[in-house]
């Protein structure tokens, strides 16, 4: 058995594309959490601030928050877009060497 994948140039276009489209989909998403803005409705109590106080964190906060990990997502789908485009163009550029070489052995180097 081997352990090779083998991807032609229209199958790294077509996953390159499906990337984008993921990404331009979290980025949707990603775009209405932070239109939200501050989360609301719990109150003016203590308990009810500092509950909206955590629920915001959380929403649109630091490292851990749902803001953060859309954009983690938006760029990990982005890289990949990036590398299977690349993969692609790399796919040409191998065949049209090795066709390029081909042709010169065929006419014995002239």
């Amino acid at each position: 058995m081997t352990n090779h994948v083998k991807v032609s140039r229209e199958d790294a276009l077509q996953c390159a594309l499906a990337c984008d489209r993921f990404g331009a989909e979290v980025e949707k998403l990603l775009n209405g959490v932070a239109a939200q803005g501050r989360i609301s409705g719990f109150g003016t109590l203590p308990s009810g601030v500092a509950l909206n106080e955590k629920y915001t964190e959380l929403t649109s906060g630091g490292s851990g928050s749902l803001t953060s990990t859309l954009q983690c997502h938006i760029d990990v789908a982005t890289k990949l877009a990036d590398t299977f485009r690349r993969m692609g163009e790399q796919y040409v550029e191998t065949d049209d060497a090795v066709a390029a070489s081909l042709q010169q052995s065929d006419t014995g180097g002239r």
